[in-house]
């Protein structure tokens, strides 16, 4: 996921630990990830991206090295892929009942981060049963 297409399902207030994991993960992906890129990326001040990659580095999902940059852990890549997985699932269930692709995927994108996974299972469970019903049906 690039930059620009994460920041359009964040339209929201609350920035939440899992924002800052996709933020650091997009970053990297061209180049080494500083406190002040994240921090103009996610809209929130740099004293605000500090203490949350304080609490992120103590949880194990990043390592901070301060001015040497950020790098995300397996543990955090795990949580990633969770979401990855989720936003996945949200965004073809949303679809498959008609939504258009770009909606599907800014709600997803909101809804990924709220969502029990155990919920996530259960729509990915009605998507799958969807898809095979309008397969049979074609």
């Amino acid at each position: 996921m690039d930059v620009d297409s994460m920041r359009k399902g964040h339209e929201v207030k609350d920035v939440r630990p899992e924002h800052y994991l996709e933020a650091i993960y997009a970053l990297s992906r061209s180049g080494r990830v500083t406190l002040s890129a994240l921090a103009e990326v996610l809209g929130v001040k740099p004293s605000s991206a500090q203490k949350m990659l304080r609490r992120l580095d103590e949880l194990g999902y990043i390592t901070y090295r301060g001015r040497e940059g950020i790098e995300i852990t397996e543990r955090g890549l795990a949580v990633l892929e969770g979401l990855d997985r989720a936003h996945k699932t949200l965004a073809e269930f949303f679809r498959l009942i008609g939504v258009d692709d770009e909606l599907a995927e800014i709600e997803a994108e909101k809804l990924e981060h709220v969502m029990d996974p155990r919920v996530v299972e259960r729509i990915a469970k009605l998507a799958e049963a969807l898809k095979q019903l309008s397969e049979a049906l074609a």
